[in-house]
């Protein structure tokens, strides 16, 4: 066996061991809160193999960005820091906040310093400057691969609900949190999200001023409104409300905290696209690639591939990704079979109960209930229309 062939097989002996090791079910053992203090230590050099078939090392400019949401790429996400950590030499970057404070929002672009050879994963992401500042900002210290992963959102509405009303609930916040925004962070959104929601050169129009006040007003009048519920928490009203007022109830949360950022994101994205288009000479420093995780669902094994890939690139062999892709697959339909509270499926567990076909019909029911919703189904609707271009 040549060198270059003897180093392929021990990169995918070891990668396989890895995975294998008895402890390697510590690796999911906590929910997102923690991803970034679990590290895996790298042992194998990166290796790229050039046009002659020769394995040589990379030199690598790019630093690489995970960019994900609530209910949108756990799983995946998991898999990919995996892989980067067991098979390349790519380091684990520092903490990343891509908002311009730790709890305010602002139109300035985050003081983000992103190196090159590192991964960074963050979530919820708030890019609210404009396109071409956040070029700059993104890119100033390296070119950039950002692997963008977005849902659907009606069914991240309602794998929203779903998920906090198990019993046990996986995340404890919910029980003392107020889902409902205040009108002064609520009069907010609107100039933060003036060039996206709001912008002709794009063509959307998603969500006025006046939106964001009815989110406001349906929320206050579902919280602590209720005979009973007059001094309890978000989880108690997720229990006890009705499932269509706790689905909106969910909504109103969901939409303020995460997913008007996910939107936002996928136009600012099609904006530093546009941007790179119409000016052909510049040098193209960020790379995106957005994946929707309904489509993940569909076809586990293709959008796992080109992930791997987008990733990955020269660091492994063809093969090596293959059989990552497949190890995506078939973990992903155990998890759903065998049930996990970060993935919810028409065929998963929801806690420790198999879904029966009444919980099949309740989830269409409430994607029914919020398409046909009088305002729930236009926003969504209009947002539904942006993530379904982005993918």
């Amino acid at each position: 066996m040549d060198s270059r062939k003897a180093l392929q097989a021990v990169t995918l002996l070891s990668f396989i061991y890895i995975m294998l090791a008895p402890n390697r079910s510590s690796l999911y053992a906590s929910g997102p809160s923690r991803w970034q203090d679990e590290e895996l230590s790298s042992t194998i050099p990166a290796t790229n193999v050039n046009s002659t078939g020769i394995v040589e090392e990379t030199e690598d400019e790019y630093a690489y960005l995970i960019l994900q949401y609530h209910k949108t790429g756990w799983l995946i996400t998991k898999k990919i820091k995996s892989a980067v950590s067991s098979l390349t030499s790519i380091r684990r970057g520092g903490r990343v906040y891509l908002r311009t404070s730790r709890y305010n929002d602002s139109s300035d672009c985050p003081s983000a310093r992103l190196r090159p050879h590192q991964l960074y994963i963050y979530s919820n992401p708030s890019l609210f400057c404009d396109a071409t500042s956040l070029v700059d900002t993104l890119s100033a210290h390296a070119r950039v691969k950002i692997l963008h992963f977005v849902r659907n959102p009606f069914s991240l509405a309602v794998s929203n609900y779903l998920y906090h009303r198990q019993d046990p609930t996986p995340e404890e916040w919910v029980h003392d949190a107020n889902p409902c925004t205040s009108d002064e962070i609520i009069d907010l959104w609107p100039g933060l999200l003036s060039s996206t929601f709001r912008n002709e050169t794009s063509g959307y129009s998603i969500m006025s001023d006046s939106d964001f006040r009815t989110i406001g007003n349906i929320c206050r009048g579902l919280f602590r409104t209720r005979p009973g519920l007059e001094d309890k928490g978000y989880y108690e009203h997720l229990l006890s409300l009705p499932p269509e007022e706790g689905l909106e109830l969910a909504t109103c949360h969901i939409v303020i905290a995460s997913m008007v950022k996910m939107v936002n994101t996928i136009i600012k994205f099609e904006q530093i696209n546009r941007y790179y288009s119409e000016n052909p000479a510049l040098e193209e420093r960020l790379e995106i690639l957005t994946i929707s995780m309904d489509r993940l669902q569909k076809n586990t094994w293709k959008v796992g591939r080109r992930a791997f890939d987008f990733v990955l690139g020269p660091y492994v062999s063809d093969n090596v990704k293959d059989y990552l892709a497949t190890r995506l697959r078939n973990d992903y339909r155990r998890r759903t079979r065998h049930g996990n509270s970060h993935i919810t499926s028409s065929e998963a567990r929801y806690g420790n109960s198999l879904v029966t076909s009444s919980e099949v019909e309740e989830k269409e029911r409430l994607l029914s209930y919020l398409r046909g919703h009088q305002f729930w189904g236009r926003i969504l609707g209009k947002m539904e229309l942006v993530t379904n271009s982005a993918t």
